[in-house]
Order: structure tokens, then sequence, then C-alpha cells
């Protein structure tokens, strides 16, 4: 689910030369496309309807899945992430931006809150640096560093083959 398109848009205003595809449910993609048109990208953005876990999801030399695992447990979260990496370009990445527990799951107290009431809200909850990161191996890319972002949050990232 590509939302709002807020990363994409991001993207485009600061690089001129780069184009992007914003996939979501069609209602939400009328939110994406009016963002785009206030913001002046449209014509390099992309909106494509289509339900990630059955859709073929769009080639691309960059995914983007923020703030979306969380919502899913480990097996849907595999598949996403599986069907996410075939479909980068060679060298493409694929970029898990999340909140995050510590490996061992002891913390920090604010996500581990917020994952517990997640089990009440959706199937999921907070994962781990090291689980998402035993995904991204398991679909076959090579870990990139981790960027840490604001809120105990962070960018954990896999890069496919050339």
């Amino acid at each position: 689910g590509g939302g709002s398109g807020i990363y994409s848009i991001d993207w485009l205003r600061r690089h001129p030369a780069l184009r992007a595809i914003v996939w979501d449910r069609p209602e939400v993609l009328k939110v994406a496309s009016e963002m785009a048109q206030q913001y002046g990208v449209a014509d390099r953005l992309e909106c494509v309807p289509g339900n990630m876990f059955a859709d073929p999801v769009p080639a691309c030399d960059v995914c983007l899945l923020s703030n979306i695992l969380y919502d899913w447990d480990e097996p849907e979260c595999r598949t996403l992430v599986q069907r996410c990496a075939a479909a980068l370009n060679p060298g493409g990445r694929l970029l898990i931006h999340d909140v995050l527990l510590n490996d061992d799951h002891s913390g920090p107290l604010p996500i581990a809150l917020y994952s517990a009431a997640l089990f009440t809200l959706t199937e999921g909850r907070a994962y781990s640096a090291r689980e998402f990161q035993s995904w991204l191996t398991e679909a076959g890319l090579s870990l990139e560093p981790i960027v840490p972002t604001l809120v105990h949050c962070a960018v954990i990232g896999g890069r496919a083959g050339s």
C-alpha cells in the first residue's frame, strides 16, 4: 500500500528526474492523486490500483514498505517482502521503514506497549531489526546498513543482485 504517496511525492519534489508509482486500493489512490496535483508532481507519479497480496507488484528500482508490516503476522510479512523483492529490477532496493523492538523484544517500552495494542487492532505486532533482516535475506537480498529515523523507527534495507 502506497497510502497518500507522501514519501514518493517528497522524493519527486527533491529529484526532478525521478518517477514514482503509488500502489494501493483505488479509494486510497484518490488522496495520492490529489496530493500529487497539489505538489506539482502528478506528471511523474503513477497511481496503480492493486491488492498487495494478490496483484502483481509493479517492477521498480526502489520499493518502500513504510509502516505496513506491523499490521500483519509473520507469514504475511514474509510473503509481502518476498513479493516486493521479486519485483525489484537488478540492483534494486527494498526499504522497510517501521518502528523497531529490540532484538530480544525487551523494549523500548513505548514500542512494546504499541505492539501490545496492535494485537487488539490488527493481525500484527512490532518487529525487531533482526526479524526484518531475516525476511530480507530469505527473499535473496543483501543487507544494507540500518538507518535510524525518528521515534524508535529505522529503515532496514536489502539490495537485489545485479
